[in-house]
Protein backbone atom coordinates (compact mmCIF):
# COMPACT_ATOMS: atom_id res chain seq x y z
CA UNK A 1 0.00 0.00 0.00
CA UNK A 2 1.54 3.37 -1.03
CA UNK A 3 1.85 5.83 1.78
CA UNK A 4 3.58 8.82 0.30
CA UNK A 5 4.92 11.25 2.79
CA UNK A 6 2.63 11.11 5.29
CA UNK A 7 3.38 10.20 9.09
CA UNK A 8 1.34 7.11 9.68
CA UNK A 9 1.31 3.89 11.74
CA UNK A 10 0.61 0.61 10.41
CA UNK A 11 -0.24 -2.52 12.95
CA UNK A 12 -0.20 -6.03 11.26
CA UNK A 13 -2.33 -8.64 13.05
CA UNK A 14 -0.81 -12.37 11.69
CA UNK A 15 -1.61 -15.78 13.46
CA UNK A 16 1.88 -16.07 15.52
CA UNK A 17 2.48 -12.08 16.46
CA UNK A 18 1.23 -8.38 15.64
CA UNK A 19 3.64 -5.99 14.73
CA UNK A 20 3.51 -2.00 14.93
CA UNK A 21 5.51 0.37 12.77
CA UNK A 22 5.60 4.24 12.19
CA UNK A 23 5.80 5.66 8.82
CA UNK A 24 7.36 8.89 7.74
CA UNK A 25 7.91 9.54 11.17
CA UNK A 26 10.69 11.99 12.88
CA UNK A 27 13.79 10.77 15.12
CA UNK A 28 11.92 11.64 18.34
CA UNK A 29 8.57 9.26 17.45
CA UNK A 30 10.45 5.96 17.42
CA UNK A 31 9.12 3.09 20.04
CA UNK A 32 11.34 1.81 22.64
CA UNK A 33 11.51 -2.35 23.68
CA UNK A 34 9.87 -2.85 26.60
CA UNK A 35 12.62 -5.17 28.02
CA UNK A 36 16.32 -4.49 26.16
CA UNK A 37 15.17 -0.19 25.99
CA UNK A 38 16.17 0.38 22.69
CA UNK A 39 15.13 2.56 20.06
CA UNK A 40 12.98 0.85 16.92
CA UNK A 41 10.90 1.83 14.10
CA UNK A 42 8.60 -1.21 14.82
CA UNK A 43 7.88 -3.24 17.74
CA UNK A 44 6.62 -7.06 17.91
CA UNK A 45 3.91 -8.79 20.18
CA UNK A 46 4.00 -12.24 20.59
CA UNK A 47 0.82 -14.77 20.69
CA UNK A 48 -0.16 -14.65 24.16
CA UNK A 49 2.41 -12.47 25.66
CA UNK A 50 1.65 -8.44 26.71
CA UNK A 51 5.11 -7.06 26.35
CA UNK A 52 6.22 -4.88 22.97
CA UNK A 53 9.82 -6.07 21.55
CA UNK A 54 12.59 -4.89 19.25
CA UNK A 55 12.70 -7.44 16.56
CA UNK A 56 15.86 -8.80 18.14
CA UNK A 57 14.44 -9.21 21.73
CA UNK A 58 11.13 -10.57 19.88
CA UNK A 59 13.12 -13.38 18.07
CA UNK A 60 15.14 -14.65 21.58
CA UNK A 61 11.77 -14.55 23.15
CA UNK A 62 10.61 -17.27 20.33
CA UNK A 63 13.36 -19.18 20.96
CA UNK A 64 13.24 -20.05 24.32
CA UNK A 65 15.61 -17.54 25.24
CA UNK A 66 15.46 -14.53 27.89
CA UNK A 67 16.00 -11.31 26.43
CA UNK A 68 16.77 -8.55 28.12
CA UNK A 69 19.33 -5.12 28.23
CA UNK A 70 22.42 -6.19 26.21
CA UNK A 71 26.08 -5.36 26.56
CA UNK A 72 26.18 -1.48 26.90
CA UNK A 73 28.84 0.10 24.21
CA UNK A 74 28.86 3.36 24.12
CA UNK A 75 31.76 4.36 21.06
CA UNK A 76 29.81 3.31 18.55
CA UNK A 77 27.30 4.53 18.56
CA UNK A 78 25.56 5.94 22.06
CA UNK A 79 27.29 8.63 23.32
CA UNK A 80 27.04 9.16 27.42
CA UNK A 81 25.76 11.96 29.09
CA UNK A 82 27.91 13.54 32.59
CA UNK A 83 25.48 12.52 35.27
CA UNK A 84 24.50 9.21 33.92
CA UNK A 85 24.72 5.98 36.39
CA UNK A 86 26.37 3.14 35.39
CA UNK A 87 26.96 -0.33 36.71
CA UNK A 88 29.75 -2.89 35.87
CA UNK A 89 30.64 -5.98 37.79
CA UNK A 90 32.78 -3.99 39.98
CA UNK A 91 29.96 -1.51 41.34
CA UNK A 92 28.11 1.65 40.10
CA UNK A 93 29.61 4.49 38.53
CA UNK A 94 28.67 7.77 37.40
CA UNK A 95 29.98 9.66 34.41
CA UNK A 96 32.16 12.88 35.44
CA UNK A 97 33.48 13.93 32.58
CA UNK A 98 33.77 13.14 28.88
CA UNK A 99 35.73 14.28 26.08
CA UNK A 100 37.21 13.50 22.40
CA UNK A 101 40.29 12.12 22.10
CA UNK A 102 42.57 11.16 18.90
CA UNK A 103 43.62 7.56 18.17
CA UNK A 104 45.73 5.68 15.90
CA UNK A 105 43.80 2.58 14.22
CA UNK A 106 45.00 0.99 11.20
CA UNK A 107 47.51 3.65 9.99
CA UNK A 108 44.40 6.17 10.44
CA UNK A 109 44.14 9.12 12.22
CA UNK A 110 40.34 8.65 14.39
CA UNK A 111 38.79 10.12 17.29
CA UNK A 112 36.99 8.13 20.08
CA UNK A 113 34.94 9.54 22.82
CA UNK A 114 36.83 8.96 26.72
CA UNK A 115 35.06 9.45 29.58
CA UNK A 116 36.16 9.91 33.31
CA UNK A 117 34.03 7.65 35.33
CA UNK A 118 33.60 7.85 39.38
CA UNK A 119 32.40 5.10 41.46
CA UNK A 120 30.89 5.29 44.75
CA UNK A 121 33.62 6.06 47.43
CA UNK A 122 35.06 8.00 45.05
CA UNK A 123 37.67 5.90 43.01
CA UNK A 124 38.11 7.50 39.58
CA UNK A 125 38.72 5.56 36.35
CA UNK A 126 38.92 7.00 32.52
CA UNK A 127 37.55 4.29 29.90
CA UNK A 128 37.11 4.97 25.88
CA UNK A 129 33.77 4.08 25.04
CA UNK A 130 34.82 1.07 22.95
CA UNK A 131 35.85 -0.89 25.51
CA UNK A 132 32.83 -0.87 28.27
CA UNK A 133 31.29 -3.47 26.77
CA UNK A 134 31.00 -4.73 30.65
CA UNK A 135 29.02 -1.46 31.52
CA UNK A 136 24.91 -1.47 31.95
CA UNK A 137 23.16 1.94 31.79
CA UNK A 138 21.08 2.04 34.85
CA UNK A 139 17.47 2.99 33.75
CA UNK A 140 16.27 6.74 34.74
CA UNK A 141 12.98 7.30 36.56
CA UNK A 142 11.88 3.73 36.68
CA UNK A 143 12.31 3.39 32.99
CA UNK A 144 12.10 -0.51 33.53
CA UNK A 145 8.76 -0.48 35.09
CA UNK A 146 6.69 -0.45 31.68
CA UNK A 147 2.90 -0.60 31.59
CA UNK A 148 3.44 -4.07 30.36
CA UNK A 149 5.40 -5.08 32.82
CA UNK A 150 2.75 -4.12 35.30
CA UNK A 151 0.00 -6.42 33.68
CA UNK A 152 2.31 -8.83 33.49
CA UNK A 153 2.64 -8.09 37.59
CA UNK A 154 -1.39 -8.67 37.95
CA UNK A 155 -1.92 -11.45 35.69
CA UNK A 156 0.92 -13.74 38.03
CA UNK A 157 -0.65 -12.28 40.81
CA UNK A 158 -3.99 -13.74 39.80
CA UNK A 159 -2.67 -16.62 38.27
CA UNK A 160 -1.43 -17.79 41.26
CA UNK A 161 -5.13 -17.21 43.38
CA UNK A 162 -3.97 -13.95 45.19
CA UNK A 163 -6.63 -11.50 45.97
CA UNK A 164 -4.57 -7.59 45.01
CA UNK A 165 -5.18 -4.25 44.32
CA UNK A 166 -2.96 -1.31 43.11
CA UNK A 167 -3.10 2.46 44.10
CA UNK A 168 -3.44 3.32 40.36
CA UNK A 169 0.38 5.13 39.52
CA UNK A 170 1.42 3.06 36.82
CA UNK A 171 2.33 6.09 35.21
CA UNK A 172 4.60 7.29 37.59
CA UNK A 173 6.46 4.43 39.04
CA UNK A 174 8.27 6.00 41.67
CA UNK A 175 4.64 5.97 43.63
CA UNK A 176 3.46 2.77 42.69
CA UNK A 177 2.45 0.24 45.22
CA UNK A 178 0.46 -2.91 44.60
CA UNK A 179 -1.19 -4.98 47.58
CA UNK A 180 -1.67 -8.60 47.65
CA UNK A 181 -2.69 -11.15 50.47
CA UNK A 182 -1.24 -14.05 50.66
CA UNK A 183 -3.42 -17.54 51.16
CA UNK A 184 -2.66 -17.67 54.79
CA UNK A 185 -4.05 -14.21 55.63
CA UNK A 186 -1.29 -11.74 55.64
CA UNK A 187 -1.18 -8.92 53.49
CA UNK A 188 2.05 -7.89 51.48
CA UNK A 189 2.89 -4.38 49.85
CA UNK A 190 4.43 -4.84 46.49
CA UNK A 191 6.71 -1.97 44.66
CA UNK A 192 8.97 -1.51 42.14
CA UNK A 193 12.87 -2.28 42.05
CA UNK A 194 14.71 1.21 42.52
CA UNK A 195 16.77 2.26 39.15
CA UNK A 196 19.90 1.57 41.05
CA UNK A 197 19.12 -1.77 42.23
CA UNK A 198 18.06 -3.06 38.74
CA UNK A 199 20.83 -5.73 37.22
CA UNK A 200 20.31 -5.74 33.51
CA UNK A 201 21.95 -9.36 33.57
CA UNK A 202 18.62 -10.47 35.30
CA UNK A 203 16.28 -8.37 33.35
CA UNK A 204 12.90 -9.59 34.60
CA UNK A 205 13.67 -9.45 38.18
CA UNK A 206 11.75 -6.14 38.86
CA UNK A 207 9.88 -6.34 41.84
CA UNK A 208 10.27 -7.09 45.52
CA UNK A 209 7.47 -7.58 48.47
CA UNK A 210 7.34 -6.42 52.47
CA UNK A 211 5.45 -8.49 54.74
CA UNK A 212 4.90 -6.28 58.39
CA UNK A 213 3.70 -8.93 60.51
CA UNK A 214 5.61 -11.51 60.69
CA UNK A 215 8.58 -8.94 59.12
CA UNK A 216 9.74 -10.38 55.96
CA UNK A 217 11.17 -8.82 52.67
CA UNK A 218 11.59 -10.76 49.32
CA UNK A 219 14.83 -10.44 47.26
CA UNK A 220 14.29 -8.81 43.71
CA UNK A 221 12.45 -11.47 41.65
CA UNK A 222 10.52 -11.84 38.52
CA UNK A 223 6.38 -11.28 38.36
CA UNK A 224 6.03 -14.96 38.52
CA UNK A 225 8.52 -15.67 41.20
CA UNK A 226 6.82 -13.06 43.25
CA UNK A 227 3.73 -14.58 43.25
CA UNK A 228 4.84 -18.00 43.95
CA UNK A 229 7.13 -16.72 46.60
CA UNK A 230 4.37 -14.71 48.43
CA UNK A 231 1.59 -17.73 47.87
CA UNK A 232 4.40 -20.30 49.33
CA UNK A 233 6.09 -18.60 52.05
CA UNK A 234 4.87 -20.14 55.17
CA UNK A 235 2.94 -17.87 57.49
Amino acid sequence: MPVGRHFGLVISRMPLLTYAATIGASEDCRFVCSTCYDDCWGLYRLHGETAWLCSLCADMKDNGMVPGPRPFNAQPPRQLRVGQQLRSPEGVWTVTGSKRVPTQENSARQHARMYLLTREGGQEEERRGRDMADFHLIPAEFEHITRARCNELGAALTAAGLSWGDNGRQGTPRSLTYTATGPRGPQWSIRPVAPIDFDPRQPSNLWHAVRASPPHQSPALSARDLADHIREIPA
